[in-house]
């Protein structure tokens, strides 16, 4: 089985049975890997009666045909469970190298269910897998796990972990790897917390074969040329990474500050790119095997937090730190980057969650307890310890941004959809986040479709929307659910195979995909037969969904953003339009109006 290992491994904490699957001929037609394995096996195997956070629920990861070769940003892994932030279909993607190594262990697919009786830890090294005692790893933070283990078992390990966040399952807790790569966003760390499972360590040192090795070579040294020669991937992401967005986000009003009252931030000039590299910057660095280069290491050399050093921070952090809370020193977003790291906390959710505070503070809706003024970095930290301990009153606040906004009777500001928060590009001048936003499966999204770099640049690549004319306009809704949607299923393939963003989204094509496909696995696939694959995939993560309880109104954004403009920018969101393009979008994928998909999940299981 070319491209594949062909072994699904199922581990069960309560019995602690150990349990090896082949892997279906047919999940592999239909589903291809990754994405396609997760949300299959997660909408039958987690149904809607399972709550997030008990032992029925499944933790799944897995892996695509590329996992495993030298194809440049393979080293992606994929998490797919049951959310416990939402309840909807719970799916996040994680650099660094477990997935390479997950794939060389001998797995496609890992199933974990169950809950041990006293805090684990499981071990897989290639074919072996055991249960250890974490009882002495139960409190420690994330680098303080991950470092111990490392150091017990050597540094070929690759280590998945949570921390307090985790253990005390807070419903937005991470999952840990290589210090500062996640599992983000939605909970996938209280899950691991509600198994007591505290890590889990894997070496993998197996080979993956593939159907044309020597086909596969050149092709990855003309992808690596590629790479190198595009203005994105050669350039400005080594260079700046993410945070290179900062400075071009204020400038079009897209930045959200202030917890969405504003479009450009407060201190713009102490949160960006020059200012991270007059102060801050120590070097470049990338995932495993990555010939684009990211990610960048920062230390802070003064102050009262010098010393810290973390892999960070990305333009999301800065988003919701330097813009939502309006925080006025990058020296202050790089602590709280690390606090939350350490803790096993998404940056997003908490940043989020304090801005709402911050608002409704500056509006005078809350007691005393639970004030908190913008730009305050002290109380910020304080808060985050007070959120992840879960005691007393500080309990509500790790349940999620629905949840405190009902709590506070705070729901006429609170900035979400389906329960999740936006990313930090302002739908109000980016129109097809706003599409974006509102139909993705797992709530308020940018990773579903990345469509924010078609508003930016004015123009679509010629996969993305049909005819001649590829301009893009950011204030209307043209070509917008065309453009989503093609870029929603083209995302889809690549979090089958699973391959970054920033190279499927700047530089590959349906035909790179085909040839790949070949390459790995001998088998043969045109764009028609992609893009069914896309579109059956993302129909039954909707299916899954409906089932779970949503409907056509959860597709809607915050009435803000109807209503409210972004200080003298530009104007609201037009409901009418907006609900008309959703619309759109859900006849593209033959779903009803009222977005029910009409097909019949093929049966692979």
């Amino acid at each position: 089985m070319k491209g594949y290992k062909g072994t699904i491994l199922r581990i069960d904490l309560s019995s602690r049975e150990i349990r090896r699957e082949e892997l279906s001929p047919s999940l592999i037609e239909h589903y291809l890997g990754g994405k396609g394995f997760g949300n299959v096996i997660n909408a039958y195997e987690n149904p809607p009666e399972v709550d997030a956070l008990s032992p029925k629920n499944r933790l799944i990861l897995a892996v695509g045909p590329a996992a495993g070769t030298q194809i440049p940003t393979s080293v992606k892994a994929g998490l797919y469970t049951r959310a416990p932030l939402n309840n909807v279909g719970l799916e996040s993607y994680m650099g660094g190298s477990f997935g390479h190594f997950m794939k060389r262990a001998g797995y496609d697919v890992i199933i974990i269910q169950g809950k041990s009786e006293k805090p684990v830890y499981v071990k897989i090294i290639n074919e072996e897998v055991t249960f250890a005692d974490a009882s002495s790893l139960w409190g420690l933070d994330i680098y303080e796990t991950e470092d111990r283990l490392k150091h017990n078992h050597g540094e070929r390990a690759r280590v998945l972990c949570i921390g307090p966040a985790g253990e005390r399952m807070v419903r937005y807790a991470c999952i840990g790897h290589d210090h500062n790569r996640h599992f983000g966003r939605m909970g996938a760390g209280a899950v691991m917390g509600s198994k007591n499972l505290k890590a889990i360590l894997l070496i993998g040192e197996g080979r993956v074969d593939v159907y044309n090795p020597e086909g596969l070579k050149s092709y990855v040294r003309e992808l690596n040329h590629r790479i190198r020669e595009h203005p994105g991937t050669g350039f400005v992401y080594p260079t700046a990474g993410t945070v290179n967005f900062v400075a071009k986000a204020n400038d079009l009003g897209v930045f959200p500050s202030h917890y969405w009252h504003r479009g450009v931030a407060k201190y713009r000039d102490k949160i960006d790119f020059d200012c991270i590299s007059s102060n801050t910057l120590v070097k470049q660095t990338r995932c495993f095997g990555c010939t684009i280069g990211c990610a960048h290491i920062n230390r802070i050399k003064d102050g009262p937090y010098a010393g810290i050093e973390i892999d960070g921070p990305e333009y999301e952090t800065i988003y919701v730190f330097g813009g939502l809370c309006d925080v006025k020193d990058i020296r202050d977003i790089i602590k709280l980057n690390d606090l939350c790291d350490r803790l096993g906390v998404d940056t997003m959710h908490v940043g989020n969650i304090l801005g709402l505070l911050m608002d409704a503070t500056e509006q005078h809706r809350l007691t005393e307890q639970f004030q908190i003024a913008f730009s305050d970095t002290e109380a910020m930290l304080s808060f985050i310890e007070k959120i992840v301990s879960r005691r007393d009153n500080w309990f509500m606040l790790g349940e999620g941004i629905r949840e405190v906004a009902q709590h506070f009777m705070l729901e006429d500001l609170a900035i979400h959809v389906k329960g999740l928060e936006p990313a930090g590009y302002d739908p109000r001048g980016l129109y097809s986040m706003a599409v974006t936003y509102g139909v993705s499966n797992r709530g308020a999204t940018h990773l579903s479709s990345n469509a924010y770099a078609r508003d930016i640049s004015g123009n679509a690549r010629d996969q993305e929307v049909s005819g001649e004319d590829k301009s893009v306009d950011r204030f209307s809704f043209e070509k917008k659910a065309e453009l989503v949607f093609n870029m929603i299923n083209f995302n889809a393939i690549a979090d089958c195979f699973i391959l970054c963003r920033f190279l499927n989204r700047d530089l590959l094509s349906w035909e790179d995909y085909a040839e790949l496909l070949c390459l790995l696995t001998g088998k043969s696939k045109n764009k028609e037969e992609f893009v069914e694959i896309a579109n059956n995939i993302v129909s039954l993560g909707r299916w899954y969904n409906i089932r779970a309880g949503l409907s056509f109104g959860d597709d809607f954004l915050p009435e803000r953003f109807y209503s409210e403009k972004t200080g003298e920018d530009f104007g609201a969101i037009p409901k009418e339009k907006y609900e008309a393009e959703i619309r759109h979008y859900y006849a593209l994928r033959n779903w009803s109006e009222e977005g029910i998909p009409k097909f019949d999940p093929p049966g692979v299981l």
